[in-house]
């Protein structure tokens, strides 16, 4: 197709797609502008399923690279099925671009001709054998086409690329990933490269967080603060190699390279064996709340009447770690503000149903409303069945409904869809837990510690391990982790629940009756009645929690 209304995709030198306006649609993952470029450089603009797996995922189960096929197609729909009649076209056992809406350059033997850079500069997936066959392929047969037919063709006349657009980011922050350029050893390289990989194919998948561009290579500190300006981001993920063997992954303000953020992360004596899925997960996972953090110092102390929606979900969300009732009220006059301006966005949606869920969990409401909640969660998750909160708070009301088995699932989902989401692996702690499997729970809360550990909310998380070393009868554990969560929240009542019975099961009547008057002295209207909430599969455990504390305040 030539003329108005097509798309243009350029495949020889840097990939860049266009948009019929001319305007640059950012496709950040990789593997997302791989595939591109293998539906577009087949003959009917079409390849199975099968085909492509086995040579964008071949190093995988082929469960996982099914998987990762419609994670990635998923992604990759709403970046270039924009306008008119949808360029990429999903079948049951096929993906197809469609060609009558797209120019290739490759597919125009005088772009071919005219140009001498390399097919898919600077792109390359490590361990996949497939991809790089492929890859060699076409860069041969490109080369062939030029030493056959190069001289014979005339140029094609000059067109002008359209300037780089990032796409809008609806006023959240965006973010950029910068790798440095060294001369490092290959294998290093390799894993770095891999690494940076992940980090981007991760990062597309935050529903919150907008990737603009793709991995882009520097060549010093000083191009930081210069490519903040150029991308126009608010965030930069640089990460680097050091001559130690080591890698560096930090996160800085783009405006004024403000480093945020640092972590320094082992490769090994091969540079294989480390974790790089693990390495992105962790990374991800901290960033994540760096940037919760930066954003709400922005606009915490400013009058709500001066915030945007965007600003006001920011401001909301501060409110709502602080879990005090005063704040509550602010953040459902927040959020109520961001709905009056944005009713039918994702982003407030979630927030107000997870602000709702919190005030559920601490006025005790009855099961009716309780259900509700979920069904409006239903929705939230119908809409954007790709946000891993909302599957992740259907879960959590799943759990304090008693539904174990429909919870564990949703969490698991939730983990799927965003492996660094650390509170899903918190809360799917407490649900084995809670389902008579502390064992299990344990893991899944250390690996939510591990993602998130300056987290405000990972009292909650100690809470849980503090549970599980109740019913493993580790009581000696389960009073240090108890007394983890009440440093960091001295008004948790399920901690000092959980501490007060480990003492008592452990025989220590004094070190109990210490324990009940510190709870009394920080929570004077508790009542021991609230035990009976905690949702507990085998009810025999609310039982024991709530006698315990009986029997030490008779005592006391």
């Amino acid at each position: 197709m030539t003329g108005e209304g097509a798309f243009q995709l350029d495949l020889i030198g840097s990939f860049r797609l266009s948009a019929p306006d001319g305007s640059r649609i950012s496709v950040p993952a990789k593997r997302s502008r791989i595939l591109l470029a293998m539906l577009a450089t087949s003959k009917s603009g079409e390849r199975s399923r099968r085909w492509l797996q086995e040579r964008i995922w071949g190093s995988r189960e082929r469960a996982n690279s099914q998987a990762s096929l419609r994670r990635e197609l998923s992604n990759l729909r709403p970046l270039v099925n924009v306008a008119g009649e949808p360029l990429l076209i999903i079948a049951h056992e096929t993906v197809a671009l469609n060609l009558d809406r797209v120019v290739v350059d490759v597919r125009n033997p005088r772009r071919i001709a005219e140009s001498r850079d390399e097919f898919l500069e600077g792109i390359d997936i490590a361990w996949e054998e497939g991809f790089e066959d492929w890859l060699r392929e076409e860069r041969q047969a490109i080369e062939s086409a030029r030493e056959t037919d190069g001289d014979a063709l005339p140029a094609l006349p000059e067109k002008p690329l359209p300037a780089e657009v990032a796409p809008p980011s609806d006023g959240r922050p965006t973010l950029s990933i910068l790798v440095h350029d060294q001369d490092m050893p290959p294998d290093r390289v390799a894993t770095l490269d891999r690494i940076v990989d992940l980090l981007a194919e991760r990062i597309a998948a935050l529903r919150w967080l907008p990737l603009v561009g793709v991995p882009a290579r520097i060549d010093g500190p000083e191009a930081l603060l210069r490519m903040g300006k150029t991308l126009g981001v608010e965030y930069l993920l640089h990460c680097q190699l050091n001559p130690d063997g080591t890698a560096t992954v930090a996160l800085s303000q783009a405006a004024s390279a403000r480093l945020l953020w640092s972590s320094r992360h082992d490769l090994g004596n091969d540079g294989e064996s480390c974790d790089p899925a693990q390495i992105a997960n962790d990374s991800i996972a901290v960033l994540s709340v760096r940037i919760e953090a930066d954003q709400a110092e922005r606009v915490r102390d400013r009058p709500a009447e001066q915030l945007n929606p965007d600003e006001l979900l920011w401001r909301a969300r501060w409110h709502m770690r602080r879990l005090t009732r005063r704040d509550a009220d602010e953040a459902d006059r927040m959020l109520a503000r961001a709905a009056q301006a944005r009713p039918d966005a994702i982003e407030v949606l979630v927030e107000q149903a997870r602000a709702d869920a919190l005030r559920c969990w601490a006025m005790g409401a009855p099961v009716p409303e309780l259900e509700g909640l979920r069904r409006r969660a239903v929705l939230v998750r119908d809409i954007d069945p790709y946000d891993a909160r909302a599957w992740l708070l259907l879960g959590i009301l799943d759990l304090w409904l008693g539904q174990h088995e429909s919870a564990a699932a949703l969490m698991h989902e939730s983990i799927r869809l965003e492996p660094s989401l650390a509170s899903a692996y918190g809360h799917l702690g407490g649900c084995y837990s809670f389902s008579g499997y502390p064992g299990d729970g344990v893991q899944m809360v250390r690996n939510a510690l591990r993602l998130a550990p300056v987290d405000t909310h990972s009292f909650h998380q100690f809470g849980q391990l503090a549970l599980a070393g109740v019913m493993l009868g580790d009581h000696r554990q389960a009073v240090i982790d108890a007394n983890q969560a009440l440093a960091r929240r001295a008004g948790y009542a399920q901690a000092h629940v959980y501490k007060i019975a480990a003492l008592d099961m452990a025989g220590d009547l004094d070190g109990a009756c210490r324990a009940l008057a510190v709870l009394r002295r920080a929570k004077p209207a508790f009542d021991p009645a609230l035990i009976e909430r905690l949702p507990f599969r085998d009810h025999e455990w609310n039982a024991r929690l709530r006698s315990a504390v009986e029997r030490i305040a008779a005592a006391a």
